[in-house]
């Protein structure tokens, strides 16, 4: 007696399988916009990982936050060199600057965190400035803002960058 269920069985056995040991890869291309309120989460071992020579960008008015452990560059011990002394044998405050920079036209937009060896987790304060070389070993620079505000420059200043633009491209800490 011949009966179609075992075969049906069996193939929907091997479906399944093929299924559970598949490897899905996909490419995503194109523009994705959320609702202002969204927020955006991985769940528990998810990662993401981009190509090389990806691009990802966000809205200049958007904001980033991180939740967790923050962990930001710092120099070693070695460039640090804590126990140096000057010439009178005083010891040195030390502090330094991480530096993130965007280039915008002849230029480049830097930002510059600035801590001291007390508080290495956020910067004692910031300044985003312009910077474009003029020639060999020379540049001009404009402080465009300090700690997240614009400062005022003199209307007679002819700027060689629009200045919203400018402004858009500073990387301000966000983990206070």
């Amino acid at each position: 007696m011949l009966s179609v269920k075992p075969a049906a069985e069996q193939t929907a056995k091997a479906l399944v399988n093929s299924l559970e040991h598949a490897e899905l890869k996909t490419t995503v291309s194109g523009t994705m916009s959320l609702s202002p309120d969204s927020e955006l989460k991985l769940a528990g071992g998810q990662t993401v990982k981009l190509e090389e020579n990806t691009t990802v960008k966000l809205d200049p008015s958007s904001t980033v936050r991180v939740i967790g452990d923050l962990k930001m560059p710092q120099p070693s011990k070695h460039q640090l060199q804590a126990d140096a002394t000057t010439g009178t044998d005083e010891l040195p405050f030390t502090s330094y600057m991480v530096f993130r920079s965007v280039n915008l036209g002849q230029g480049v937009v830097e930002t510059g965190w600035a801590y001291d060896l007390s508080d290495t987790i956020r910067p004692q304060y910031q300044h985003c400035y312009y910077r474009q070389s003029v020639d060999e070993g020379l540049a001009g620079k404009i402080t465009i803002a300090i700690d997240g505000s614009p400062v005022r420059l003199s209307p007679l200043m002819k700027l060689p960058f629009k200045l919203d633009q400018a402004l858009a491209d500073c990387i301000w800490f966000s983990g206070y």
